[in-house]
């Protein structure tokens, strides 16, 4: 399986996600928010590797990627650096 999916019915406050087996999502469920949220999180982890999980709706977040500018970017870099440094 290669992809994910996020399935959710109006008026639910859970969303169903089948997840593909390694994926970074896949793993974020399993180590750390079924650990961290037990009382909120689900899953079951497929013979395939595939993980399928129940989570909060209000954990879903569809927003574009921030732009930069190239300034912005610039000192972001130049305060990486200053952080690798100490």
């Amino acid at each position: 399986m290669n992809e994910n999916v996020i399935e959710w019915l109006r008026g639910q406050d859970t969303v169903a996600l089948t997840l593909c087996s390694g994926s970074k999502f896949a793993n974020k469920i399993i180590k750390k928010y079924s650990k961290s949220h037990p009382d909120e999180v689900t899953y079951h982890v497929n013979e395939d590797g595939s993980v399928f999980a129940h989570v909060p709706l209000k954990w879903i977040k569809i927003s574009p990627p921030r732009k930069m500018t190239d300034e912005q970017r610039q000192k972001a870099g130049e305060r990486m650096r200053k952080m690798r440094n100490k």
